[in-house]
């Protein structure tokens, strides 16, 4: 196997547990309280306050990434496991890991799963919570697990996007929800495909799903622009700073604008809000465009479970060959 290839594999897979384990330790903050937990800026793992007493009481340590990491090997195990795509064996993996740690998880995505339907028909327990919550509810459950799903089968992009659209109809079938994971395996696909260009890389994902929801494009084009303050990705945030698309645009934006892994992420995670999700959906994208010899060593070897990963990137890329 093409050893650049392997690299941006583990980019991608390590790049995202980075970016979520980093990003834990400013989720919920505002810019002006990272500033003053972290008056020197958050840039390792030992500097993460454990602000969390439920998170501890679970066990959680510094270098744990949470659960959009989670969600993501899950999905992983289960093209490992079967060789394939399937989504009742996803929903199947969901289910127990949310019944036996899910830690972190998200509210939508706990009530979508323990409904008594989930595991008959997932998406159809998905569909009737968005419609019970008036089909406005889109938080950024089903595009954080995704990145995944941009490595399997990455040579052919139309099956790229229906198995992000299935994998994200398990929990989430806000058409927002559906265009954002779609657009982040896309971009992977292209960049795993040896698409160099990123501004072409960006115009793949954002006109194969501007047809999802208007806002789409809105977000695409705030991603365009270099300050990320623009994004507000900070906890005031209108609409919530879960919002699925402003997660979207954080991992578009540090696709972008930033010259190196390491820039985009610590980026992200001082703005605060949704930290690890953005972090972590911004980190798949740029392990993907910088390759795993570009993370930062300490980022990689500080992580809890570098090992674990480690052996579940070699077993996917065993698949692929």
């Amino acid at each position: 196997m093409n050893q650049e290839f392997s690299d941006q594999v583990k980019g991608i897979l390590f790049g995202q547990a980075i970016g979520d384990a980093l990003g834990f330790g400013t989720e919920g903050m505002r810019k002006v309280e990272i500033k003053d937990f972290y008056p020197e800026g958050l840039t390792r793992y030992d500097q993460v306050l454990l602000r969390f007493d439920k998170f501890k009481a679970m066990g959680w340590v510094q270098g744990d990434w949470t659960d959009d990491t989670d969600q993501m090997l899950c999905i992983l195990d289960s093209l490992v496991g079967l060789g394939h795509f399937n989504v009742r064996d996803i929903a199947r993996r969901l289910h127990h890991w949310a019944i036996s740690d899910g830690m972190g998880i998200g509210w939508s995505t706990y009530a979508i799963i323990h409904d008594p339907t989930f595991l008959l028909d997932p998406q159809k327990a998905a569909l009737n919570y968005w419609h019970a919550q008036n089909c406005a509810s889109a938080p950024n459950g089903g595009v954080m697990r995704t990145a995944v799903l941009g490595i399997w089968q990455y040579k052919a992009p139309e099956v790229v996007k229906h198995n992000a659209a299935e994998a994200c109809r398990i929990t989430h079938a806000d058409p927002r929800y559906i265009g954002s994971a779609i657009a982040v395996s896309l971009a992977i696909s292209a960049l795993l495909q040896g698409e160099t260009d990123i501004k072409q890389v960006v115009d793949i994902a954002q006109v194969a799903v501007s047809h999802f929801h208007p806002e789409l494009d809105h977000w695409f084009d705030l991603a365009s622009q270099p300050n990320v303050e623009r994004l507000t990705l900070d906890p005031d945030s209108e609409k919530g700073m879960g919002y699925t698309l402003r997660t979207l645009a954080a991992g578009f934006w540090a696709l972008q604008h930033a010259q190196s892994y390491q820039e985009g992420i610590l980026a992200i995670i001082h703005e605060g809000g949704d930290a690890d999700t953005n972090a972590a959906v911004a980190g798949a994208l740029l392990g993907a465009r910088f390759g795993y010899k570009n993370l930062p060593p300490q980022w990689i070897q500080g992580l809890v479970y570098h090992e674990q990963l480690m052996n579940k990137s070699n077993q996917l890329l065993a698949c692929l060959t």
